[in-house]
């Protein structure tokens, strides 16, 4: 998955390819990692702070049968953590077990993520998921897709000479408006040698401003063989990158999914699957302010407990397939035992630990045992 610089120094070392592991074994290998990590069987209350989406449910029902109880309710829509939920998770058991998770859906015929096949409508259509992602980036995107084509660029071969400009719409221009996608004008457009100040239009129209390109952008459409217009001025397109914009909004309309995501937003909606990439930041700001919590959470003191954070993927099914499959993609997990000892493990010592541990369960219950008429 190719992902521009700086979105990758934002999602660290977060890894995808040769991290997942199939739910059946994976709930399996969590089991077993718990047990050498000094749990007692039959003493486990596991928790999951999950998304409320029915494709979910195979996760749930797989911790279930292999913890042998149904899991506390430790989330919010989305995969947030539901912080004020945790003394009574931990009165609920001698050794405590938290998985948290953003999820996000995959369809692998066309390989795009943030579809998903609803088996349970009228025509098993295709939605967004997970859908609490999909909408707090759905303004986000129409405000992205908005400037892309109202950011026009042309060439002009005149009396003066060569000339590279720039139209722009006044809705861009964070002077004329409070909320929205704003253009960085300094990283765009020619500014004035000895002041440092941005040049004046060339001209102005009824909704936009024409100035001159700047050196920088010219130099940088160069390095991605941007072919230059002369007959008209064009969109700029995929050429709007991250460091050349920035959103606004008033962050007393912010829930806990915007607190999380609107600063990375410029890089979320130029990656090439947005909703992965809000997925995934998504579930590692929920990690660390989880574990600073949880280290200061009186009544997980003196318990064993162990926080895993990582990525749900819900491979969409295909018409006549009966339940969906999910994997999991570790990311790190908060490992405390009873005397006050603890530390993280990062993603590929988790990864390695929790596959080093048997997908081979001997103390999985059979949930038809469990229930009957």
């Amino acid at each position: 998955m190719i992902r521009n610089l700086k979105l990758r120094s934002i999602l660290g070392d977060f890894q995808i390819e040769d991290h997942s592991i199939a739910y059946h074994k994976f709930m399996a290998q969590f089991y077993n990692f718990c047990i050498k990590q000094g749990m007692e069987p039959g003493k486990i209350t596991p928790s999951r702070a999950f998304c409320s989406d029915e494709s979910q449910g195979l996760p749930i029902i797989l911790m279930s049968k292999h913890f042998g109880a149904f899991p506390f309710d430790h989330g919010l829509v989305g995969g947030i953590m539901a912080h004020g939920r945790r003394a009574p998770h931990a009165h609920h058991g001698k050794d405590l077990v938290i998985l948290q998770a953003s999820h996000v859906g995959y369809e692998p015929l066309s390989q795009r993520f943030g579809r998903y096949r609803r088996l349970q409508t009228e025509d098993q259509h295709f939605s967004s998921n997970c859908g609490k992602i999909h909408a707090t980036l759905e303004w986000y995107l129409a405000e992205y897709t908005f400037a892309q084509q109202n950011t026009l660029l042309q060439q002009i071969n005149g009396e003066e000479g060569e000339q590279f400009q720039i139209t722009i719409d006044k809705q861009l221009v964070k002077q004329d408006y409070k909320e929205g996608l704003f253009l960085n004008l300094e990283k765009m457009v020619q500014r004035d040698k000895e002041s440092d100040e941005i040049l004046k239009p060339i001209r102005i129209l009824s909704t936009s401003h024409v100035y001159a390109v700047s050196d920088e952008l010219i130099e940088y459409l160069k390095e991605q063989d941007y072919q230059w217009s002369q007959e008209k001025a064009k969109p700029i397109n995929h050429h709007l990158q991250p460091t050349l914009f920035r959103f606004e909004r008033d962050p007393s309309d912010f829930n806990r999914m915007l607190q999380n995501l609107h600063e990375y937003m410029p890089w979320v909606v130029t990656s090439g699957n947005p909703m992965l990439s809000a997925a995934e930041i998504n579930v590692q700001i929920e990690f660390d302010n989880a574990y600073r919590s949880i280290v200061m959470e009186e009544s997980y003191q003196g318990k064993n407990l162990i926080y895993i954070a990582g990525l749900n993927i819900d491979y969409s099914p295909n018409n006549g397939q009966h339940f969906p499959l999910s994997q999991f993609v570790p990311w790190a997990a908060y490992i405390q035992d009873n005397q006050g000892n603890h530390h993280i493990l990062e993603q590929d010592d988790l990864y390695k630990a929790l596959t080093d541990c048997s997908d081979r369960n001997e103390d999985q219950v059979r949930l038809d045992d469990m229930i009957w008429d």
